[in-house]
């Protein structure tokens, strides 16, 4: 308990000094450039009594879910193929390394020649970045299973569904929940990123729309 009191104590004084440190950079440049903490709260304060606030948020949201359900299925699929079937992991590598190694901005590009300025680039490019990441912490959990478990599923004559069921999955949740910690916070970014890019729906449309009034007070608080 006094551990977990001392953790979220640094925490704070992290944010602390952030907030701090911004402050401090409000005084010595002009509110178009640092805009001070009190204007920022205000201008978020502001925002969420308007009417469309909670839409616009919950439109970035479902695109968002919507981008990490396809890639996560898809990468889940995928990264247990590929950890039980080397020779299929053999296959599949290339085309993993090639959706991990192009920048997102890439993506957006094709994206926009592929479905138009509209919701789906952002949900295309939320799903494209999160299956490499999934696929390659799966397929690294189901290599890594305790051979001792695998051992004792095919003397108990565990079919291979039950082996699947009963040992692999188990053994390898680690690495599914370090993979959604990845994905989830990258996610979001890739989410308001594409939206800056590709619609002037969602949080990232405010934003550009406050780029354009040139509020950045208001592009903070969003």
């Amino acid at each position: 308990m006094r551990a977990e009191a001392g953790l979220w104590l640094r925490r704070a004084l992290g944010v602390g000094l952030l907030l701090g440190l911004w402050q401090l950079a409000a005084l010595f440049f002009p509110p178009l450039v640092v805009p001070p903490i009190p204007q920022v709260a205000a201008t978020l304060a502001e925002l969420i009594r308007e009417p469309d606030f909670w839409p616009t948020v919950g439109t970035t949201l479902l695109r968002l879910v919507t981008g990490l359900g396809i890639g996560i299925a898809a990468g889940a699929v995928l990264g247990l193929l590929f950890g039980l079937y080397p020779k299929l992991e053999d296959v599949g590598t290339p085309l993993i390394h090639v959706l991990q190694s192009v920048p997102p901005v890439c993506w957006v590009v094709l994206a926009l020649v592929w479905f138009g300025f509209n919701g789906r680039p952002c949900i295309f490019i939320v799903a494209t970045a999160t299956v490499p990441t999934v696929v390659i912490n799966l397929s690294h959990g189901v290599r890594g299973v305790d051979r001792q478990l695998l051992e004792m599923a095919r003397l108990y004559r565990f079919s291979r569904w039950k082996t699947l069921r009963h040992v692999t999955l188990p053994s390898i949740r680690p690495y599914f929940n370090s993979a959604l910690e990845i994905v989830i916070g990258g996610g979001w970014k890739l989410a308001v990123m594409g939206e800056v890019l590709t619609t002037n729906s969602g949080i990232g449309g405010a934003i550009t729309s406050a780029r354009l009034n040139v509020q950045p007070d208001a592009i903070i608080a969003w």
